[in-house]
């Protein structure tokens, strides 16, 4: 998300595409995790008039959340909660006018582990994430919005 903008990224792209048609706003923050995003949601989006009504918003997170406890405990979210953040984040959005048919949650994607731990010990650090948990995430997304009624993009299959 931090870096979709950019020249080439796919924010950029997107709102090329969608270019007099429709605002693309990206509201990700770097290192976030579902526990502080349920809390300044309703600073991003509010209730509005009718014009101020998204056509769809994305909630995309799990990559931290599934940080290891041990390893990234700053990051880290039990499975549950993680779930139970999303399931609240949808009915806030429920709650703002936004109907779960324009709600569309996003599975974390796959995890290349041998990248990742290069990254970690550039950083001083141990590896602090399976692709084996990044999964469960993925799975408790899926469930989320089975439970929600909202449509899901599921990344972790699609890149599988």
């Amino acid at each position: 998300m931090r870096f979709s903008f950019q020249q080439g990224g796919w924010g950029a792209s997107l709102a090329d595409k969608l270019v007099r048609k429709c605002d693309v706003l990206n509201r990700g923050f770097s290192g976030y995790n579902t526990r502080w995003a349920k809390i300044i949601l309703p600073r991003l989006i509010r209730k509005g008039n009718s014009l101020d009504i998204p056509v769809a918003v994305t909630i995309f997170f799990g990559a931290n959340d599934s940080a290891l406890k041990d390893e990234n405990p700053k990051q880290h979210i039990p499975l549950e909660e993680y779930a139970a953040n999303l399931k609240s984040m949808v009915q806030y959005l429920k709650s703002v006018d936004i109907p779960e048919n324009r709600v569309i949650l996003i599975t974390p994607t796959p995890l290349c582990e041998t990248a990742w731990e290069k990254e970690c010990i550039i950083q001083g650090c141990k590896l602090n994430r399976l692709n084996s948990v990044v999964g469960e995430y993925a799975n408790a997304c899926l469930q989320v919005a089975q439970d929600c009624g909202t449509d899901v993009l599921n990344l972790w299959t699609l890149m599988q």
